[in-house]
């Protein structure tokens, strides 16, 4: 319980760039690396951070943001019981994955984390040169880092998400009446968007027990006050359907959010990727919503290790199977110490 399990994806413009020519290299070779030289292609990182925090933490606000707290860290975090309960769960979690043979996890160092050149380095410079920190400005509905203006769209409300999820769909473009392509149902906010973004995926644990209680006794208040409103007797009977679902299936109730920080160097170009970004929201099915409100509360719950500042008013509840539809699965090719393959 209050756990934050944060997938976070980037995706960096890039041009190819082939190895130095050698003598062994065929003509088409050669061929083949001219052709592709400077080619553009988005780089792709992924990175899953697993953070523990508390009850009181998981709830708060963009209001009560560490951004104005005097200290950072909860003293039920500084527990070693609590720490060494979490690090066992994590290292299971870590052995179940490893056993599946299709990944490999190395646990980073603090200088990996906060050193030059670290994931937190990286973070606040927008993947920018290494070593190099610019100004972080924060105005009234805008907020940039050096010349790069920031834009976020944000996946937070249920009446803004399709009816149906799945972990895939069929992309149309590559699918055939005989053949399907499918990609994860989050592809078109992954690497089918062509520009610079970050797409933050969060999963909140909280109590499980104590979320259906509090429901179960909201569920009660609706009911009493159906009589004045219809509104209350629809949404008791919403809320009847997920708790029966939840009890019936033991399924493991959760909130999730989503989101996607894109930038650009002028105003025009910023404008042209958010019609883009929202335009890929919509293929999700989904209505996109242009967050120009909490972009500053945001970016800074999306910190890695800082994901208890995520706002808890810009999440929805859901089901564990049903948030993990919103993880994005595909990647660009691995590197390989070959020295000739394929494209």
């Amino acid at each position: 319980s209050y756990t934050i399990a944060h997938k976070q994806d980037w995706f960096t413009e890039a041009e190819y760039r082939p190895r130095p020519f050698v003598d062994r290299d065929s003509f088409l070779s050669r061929a083949s690396d001219r052709h592709f030289f400077e080619r553009p292609y988005l780089h792709h990182d992924c990175w899953l951070f697993i953070t523990k925090t508390t009850r009181e933490r998981m709830r708060t606000q963009s209001l009560f943001s560490t951004l104005a707290r005097g200290s950072l860290t909860p003293a039920e975090v500084m527990d070693p019981r609590t720490t060494e309960q979490f690090l066992d769960a994590v290292a299971q979690a870590v052995s179940i994955l490893e056993e599946s043979g299709l990944l490999r996890l190395k646990r980073l160092t603090g200088e990996e984390i906060t050193g030059s050149g670290g994931i937190l380095s990286r973070y606040f410079s927008l993947g920018g040169p290494e070593g190099v920190t610019e100004d972080i400005r924060i105005d009234p509905g805008r907020m940039s880092i050096g010349d790069r203006l920031l834009c976020v769209h944000t996946l937070t409300d249920l009446d803004d998400l399709p009816q149906v999820v799945g972990t895939d769909s069929p992309y149309e473009r590559l699918s055939t009446d005989r053949s399907e392509c499918r990609l994860s149902f989050a592809a078109p906010v992954g690497l089918l968007l062509p520009h610079n973004h970050i797409y933050n995926q969060f999963v909140f644990i909280d109590d499980a027990e104590e979320t259906l209680s509090r429901m179960e006794s909201r569920v009660r208040n609706m009911i009493s006050l159906s009589r004045y409103s219809r509104a209350n007797a629809v949404n008791a009977q919403w809320t009847e359907l997920y708790l029966n679902e939840a009890h019936g299936n033991g399924y493991l109730p959760v909130r999730c959010h989503c989101n996607i920080i894109s930038w650009a160097g002028s105003e025009d170009e910023l404008k042209r990727i958010a019609n883009d970004v929202g335009a890929q929201i919509s293929q999700m099915g989904c209505t996109p919503h242009h967050n120009t409100v909490d972009v500053p509360a945001l970016f800074w719950g999306a910190i890695p290790g800082n994901e208890a500042d995520s706002p808890a008013e810009e999440s929805f509840y859901t089901f564990l199977e049903q948030a993990l539809c919103f993880f994005t699965g595909e990647t660009n090719y691995r590197d390989s110490p070959s020295p000739f393959g394929l494209r």
